[in-house]
């Protein structure tokens, strides 16, 4: 269960992270925060990443974590984009469809073994999800970047599950920043505005601190066990997002939410349960 509980740790730190993109986008372009909160990242992470006994691993394989850092790029600044161009709901019902990637990613690509059970339970929580959320149907360039998000946010959870057998979690998430650097300072130049205002210095901080612990749960849960097995609690997200949005925005709880909320939460317990009988 400890996987699971560092999953939806990251979980809560993501949707946090939403919400502080989402409203800092006021002040700084989305892909400038995305740039900003790598180099801080590097920073943060830095003196952790000395610290290991061995920073080069004989057996590290540069290509996929090069490929990882590209992927995870790409994901950050269409996801930081899409915050800012359509509803924050609309976005993370989206981002919902990257454990579907994933886990029949991991299937096909990684050879994870998975059962009926779970395969329907995962379907059915994103489903609800959905119908929770109830995303507008019209197509909007920021749906498109969100999806794009999504699935390269998927391939770089596949590369990061594959090199967690031979790197520890503290030099996956220092290459990650490293590389993610450069590749988010190139599309910022074209909307760059230096910030002068010390609270959003703060604010690009609170980020950067946000997306680190949030990354550094999500990469130690997913290199403990099998992705098919955490990838159906990612929809926690929904539950911290649904609690940000009436605390700050004022956002209201239907029975439609709860209803399905509560079907999530059976579909998730079912999977723990199905998770706990497989260990027996």
């Amino acid at each position: 269960m400890y996987p699971i509980l560092q999953l939806i740790a990251s979980c809560f730190l993501f949707a946090i992270l939403a919400a502080l993109i989402k409203f800092n986008a006021f002040f700084i372009h989305p892909t400038e925060q995305a740039f900003f909160r790598n180099l801080f990242g590097i920073f943060l992470l830095l003196p952790f990443f000395l610290r290991q006994n061995r920073i080069v691993n004989n057996k590290s394989n540069y290509k996929l974590l090069f490929l990882r850092g590209l992927f995870g790029g790409i994901t950050m600044v269409f996801i930081f984009i899409a915050y800012s161009l359509i509803p924050l709901s609309q976005a993370m019902a989206i981002s919902f469809s990257t454990p579907l990637f994933i886990y029949f990613g991991s299937i096909y690509f990684l050879k994870e073994n998975t059962d009926k059970q779970k395969t329907i339970c995962m379907i059915i929580g994103f489903i609800l999800t959905l119908v929770i959320i109830r995303p507008d149907l019209n197509l909007h360039i920021g749906s498109v970047f969100a999806i794009i998000s999504s699935i390269t946010h998927a391939i770089a959870g596949l590369i990061v599950k594959k090199l967690s057998e031979t790197e520890n979690v503290l030099t996956l998430m220092f290459s990650l920043v490293v590389i993610m650097t450069p590749i988010t300072f190139l599309p910022s130049l074209y909307v760059w505005d230096t910030p002068s205002d010390l609270f959003v210095f703060f604010l690009l901080i609170m980020i950067s601190i946000t997306a680190t612990l949030g990354n550094f749960f999500w990469t130690k849960a997913i290199s403990m066990t099998t992705l098919t097995n955490l990838m159906p609690f990612d929809f926690s997200k929904l539950i911290f997002a649904t609690i940000l949005g009436v605390i700050f925005f004022e956002e209201k709880i239907d029975l439609v939410t709860i209803i399905c909320g509560s079907g999530i939460i059976i579909c998730n317990s079912l999977i723990a349960k199905k998770i706990n009988n497989e260990k027996e």
